[in-house]
């Protein structure tokens, strides 16, 4: 079927005569001679058609077979070396300047000042004295007091400026010091953990005391020694501080850490950083925190997941939200809101402290007896307190308390609500 092409306007009244005409016929009215001149001046733009059929150059000779870089680099050589050079229209002579030479443009002179100012500074007998007889170390010592970098190198002006930190210069030097780096100290390397998990196994199964702290930092263990290990922490009564960062912690012992948790009631502090801990995983560990209420400082940042993605971090905000022994949490959170709500929680755990900190002390005061009549006439004497006022989990408000003179100990003290009076109001409404 034969293709047409419409050219020319519709509105044109005249009858145009190449208005509809036949593609296919008038391709076979051409000689291979003038379709080959066609498809030369064409430059399709199609990626599908290979560069060969693109490019307007088409290379007739025919193939020598594969490449051979040492024949054709010969022949190169060979074809260098016999071409003739091309002659010079003018031949080239030796010392022959031909053009205008090039000379530098004359520098402006400068206008010098025909008298010489003299500054004549009165500075008093003593201070002249005191310069003139002056060695050149003092005076490198005046002028790094008085702040004069570009007189002194680096060592002159820390060495005036102070004695206890700062290195003697080399009086040798003068006012021809030059500026140099600081050798660099060199420290010894840092010696490795060499604390040994198996023995740490044992010891928390044996039930000994003097394996209260554990640090296993940067130490290499299997996987079926690290289960061990939990398994031991979750029967442990002694063991409160536990250091386990960078010991290729995965789900697997993750999950088995967030069991152990559940049991232990004992561990207090627990650093769980730079391992393979996945933020779910983080969430578990959490959340087993909650259990026995004991923790006061997890560390968890730097895992494999460098992002926890809101919905961890919202679930890590509630499982804090429901501890209430929780004082440090090292873990970076990306949102403000679980930023602000984790460490308002962290605050109202502190207050807690506080709190009972200030019953205990207020029990105690009460308790001891008045010394004599004397000290108790200048004296406030102490409020009348029911027995039941410092029961409960952190004793009564301070809002409830009779009203008593403050001592300068207790000036730094603020009051504060507890949340669990607000969530017993909030539940009576």
């Amino acid at each position: 079927m034969s293709r047409m092409v419409m050219i020319g306007s519709s509105r044109d009244p005249k009858p145009d005569p190449l208005q509809e005409l036949d593609i296919d016929e008038l391709v076979e009215r051409l000689t291979p001679g003038e379709i080959q001149r066609l498809l030369d001046e064409c430059d399709p733009d199609d990626p599908h058609i290979p560069p060969s059929m693109r490019s307007n150059y088409k290379c007739e000779k025919s193939s020598t077979g594969p490449l051979n870089r040492k024949a054709l680099m010969d022949f190169i050589n060979e074809q260098a070396l016999n071409t003739p050079d091309i002659p010079d229209v003018v031949p080239f002579v030796p010392g022959t300047v031909r053009g205008k030479k090039w000379q530098a443009p004359p520098k402006p002179e400068s206008t010098k000042l025909e008298e010489k100012i003299e500054l004549d500074l009165d500075m008093g007998e003593e201070y002249e004295m005191a310069l003139s007889s002056a060695s050149t170390d003092e005076i490198v010592d005046l002028a790094g007091i008085l702040g004069l970098h570009s007189m002194m190198n680096q060592d002159q002006f820390h060495s005036a400026q102070s004695d206890k930190w700062a290195t003697k210069a080399d009086p040798t030097i003068g006012w021809n010091g030059i500026t140099k780096a600081t050798p660099l100290k060199e420290y010894p390397a840092e010696e490795p953990n060499r604390t040994k998990p198996e023995d740490v196994v044992s010891k928390l199964k044996a039930g000994d005391s003097s394996v209260a702290t554990v640090n296993l930092n940067n130490v290499a263990m299997s996987e079926q020694t690290i289960l061990d290990l939990f398994d031991a922490l979750r029967h442990s009564d002694v063991l409160i501080d536990l250091s386990m960062a960078n010991c290729m912690i995965t789900d697997f012992v993750g999950c088995n850490l967030a069991t152990a948790l559940e049991s232990n009631k004992t561990l207090e502090k627990l650093n769980i950083e730079s391992n393979s801990i996945t933020p779910q995983t983080l969430v578990k560990i959490f959340e087993a925190a909650n259990v026995q209420q004991v923790l006061t400082n997890i560390k968890a940042s730097n895992q494999q997941a460098q992002f926890l993605g809101n919905k961890v971090e919202m679930a890590i905000t509630r499982a804090v939200e429901q501890n209430k022994t929780l004082l440090k949490v090292g873990l970076h959170f990306e949102f403000g809101d679980c930023r602000n709500r984790v460490a308002v929680q962290l605050q109202k755990n502190l207050d807690r402290i506080r709190l009972k900190r200030m019953a205990h002390k207020l029990s105690r005061d009460e308790s001891q007896p008045a010394t004599n009549g004397s000290s108790t006439n200048n004296s406030v004497p102490p409020p009348s307190v029911s027995s039941n006022r410092t029961g409960g989990y952190f004793g009564p408000l301070p809002g409830q308390l009779p009203t008593r003179h403050k001592s300068p100990e207790d000036e730094d003290e603020y009051e504060y609500e507890d949340e669990e009076e607000e969530e017993g109001d909030e539940e009576r409404r």
